[in-house]
């Protein structure tokens, strides 16, 4: 039943989705997915700001909380198969004028592996090369004064999934509803989906009204990482959306966006109270 609930349940799950966007920095595409004899992909990075800027890529370890953000993760816990050792990548810096494009290379080596999803997270981290500047420098321009300037430092983070053999999963909404955040006025979408099998899966959440072929609500880039078997989806819905569809019978969709696998994933009928 799709139902409001009182924020208080949902208070593990606070952290909102966010799409991966910096003004000053961009990489597409936003997730690498390399399998049967897709074996390697290009990224470009593209530098949006005004001002020359200096790029480092690294390959990090990361799981996934049940909120669906994301942490470090240093030693593999059980049913996590990492990535790190079987992708290379280059370039590792690169230097970018303003408008400038640099085309990323990735690749793996699956040679030998055992069946499996295998995951790590390709890491951009920028700034402005008048960040680099020696202290020598930033002294003599300082003259007698103490200079202290603060540099924003642009980060993006991407998925690197590696899959070996015919991998499947399922994926079904448990729980459906809405609830008031913790900002005046502010509604919230919370679903649960729950997962089978041996791969992540990767979508939109779709809300119809009956009668309409448009969905009403839309969010993008929903993903149930490898080995998670639940994730809680919780994002902002206007509250006059959130008021206009009590009473309403709802169909919600869990619809795929990798191109290797189009299609609905998972779905529920039920009536908003």
């Amino acid at each position: 039943m799709f139902r409001p609930i009182r924020a208080a349940l949902i208070a593990g799950v606070a952290a909102l989705a966010a799409p991966l966007s910096h003004s000053e920095l961009m990489i597409a595409p936003t997730r690498v997915v390399l399998e049967n004899s897709d074996r390697s992909a290009e990224l470009v990075l593209v530098n949006k700001g005004t001002e020359q800027g200096a790029y480092r890529i690294s390959l990090e370890n990361r799981r996934m909380r049940l909120n669906g953000s994301l942490e470090a993760a240093d030693e593999a816990r059980e049913g996590e198969l990492f990535a790190d050792g079987l992708v290379r990548f280059s370039p590792r810096r690169a230097m970018l004028e303003p408008g400038g494009r640099q085309t990323l290379r990735v690749s793996a080596r699956t040679r030998g592996l055992e069946p499996g999803e295998y995951r790590s997270h390709l890491r951009v981290r920028g700034a402005p090369t008048r960040a680099g500047r020696t202290l020598t420098e930033a002294a003599s321009s300082a003259g007698d004064d103490i200079s202290i300037e603060l540099i924003a430092v642009r980060s993006l983070t991407i998925p690197v999934i590696v899959r070996v053999g015919e991998l499947e999963a399922d994926v079904e909404i448990e729980t459906a509803a809405t609830a008031p955040g913790d900002e005046a006025g502010e509604t919230l979408f919370v679903a649960r989906l729950t997962r089978t099998g041996e791969r992540s899966t990767y979508g939109d959440i779709q809300i119809f009204v009956e009668g309409r072929s448009e969905p009403v609500y839309y969010a993008r880039g929903i993903a149930v990482y490898t080995p998670n078997t639940e994730r809680d989806v919780v994002l902002p819905m206007p509250t006059e959306l959130a008021e206009s569809l009590k009473g309403e019978t709802v169909r919600i969709a869990y619809v795929s966006s990798d191109p290797a696998r189009p299609g609905k994933i998972a779905e529920i009928t039920t009536t908003v109270n």
